[in-house]
């Protein structure tokens, strides 16, 4: 059995998610405040509702997309706008939000790592968040793309996995999980049968039920890791 196929999770794993969504938030935040000055409540305060919502519709945490756009829509009708309105507005304010959110600053290693990996396997990526490898431009790299939205559950659950597995025709055994979550990352894909990588910026403590088959603290150490996962087999 050979490796053929090389899946990645986004955020986190390919670049920091914190830095880049604060940004996105005051994009969205100036937005709304040049375009809907009747809106009562901040991106901040709209927290609440986003609770609120996920209470209500738990299948929303699949969709994080959709789950935005339900709080800015709910945020703008409390604040006294029509429902006609509050939906249109609200689509603006999701798509001024979805370019800044894909508008993200690689960790060092990534791009190299991908263009080497590329030319030896299928790679391609399993997420839960709304990233597009299009608008980040990974689209020449990844040649499948699924989201929790996609496959109507998030990880942990097996979904993502099982999408993969079905696209790209490969068994389990023949693919490798990167990703940064011991819980979210490496023990579901492991359980679904994949040979896995943890990305460990931070020297944490792997926190997770399953080891990974190997560690690396950066994404150039990538093509290496792989490697040493192919000789094992």
């Amino acid at each position: 059995m050979a490796i053929k196929v090389l899946a990645f999770d986004l955020d986190d794993t390919l670049w920091d998610m914190r830095p880049t969504l604060i940004q996105a938030e005051k994009v969205l935040a100036d937005w709304l405040s040049s375009n809907c000055s009747q809106l009562q409540y901040d991106v901040v305060s709209m927290r609440q509702f986003r609770e609120q919502i996920l209470g209500a519709e738990p299948s929303l945490v699949a969709d994080l997309s959709l789950l935005r756009k339900r709080v800015i829509r709910h945020a703008l009708e409390i604040s006294g706008y029509s429902s006609e309105d509050a939906r249109n507005y609200s689509n603006k304010a999701f798509d001024v939000f979805f370019e800044a959110r894909n508008n993200v600053i690689f960790f060092d290693g990534v791009i190299e790592s991908l263009a080497r990996l590329v030319c030896s396997y299928t790679l391609g990526s399993l997420t839960n968040g709304n990233a597009d490898i299009n608008k980040l431009g990974l689209a020449d790299y990844f040649s499948f793309a699924f989201s929790a939205a996609d496959v109507g559950s998030p990880k942990p659950a097996p979904d993502l996995f099982r999408a993969a597995v079905k696209h790209t025709g490969a068994a389990p055994g023949e693919m490798i999980y990167i990703g940064d979550h011991p819980l979210l990352d490496m023990d579901p894909a492991r359980q679904f049968g994949f040979n896995t990588i943890w990305i460990n910026r931070g020297a944490r403590s792997f926190t997770g039920k399953h080891s990974p088959d190997q560690e690396i603290t950066n994404l150039a150490h990538l093509p290496l890791a792989v490697d040493e996962i192919e000789k094992g087999l």
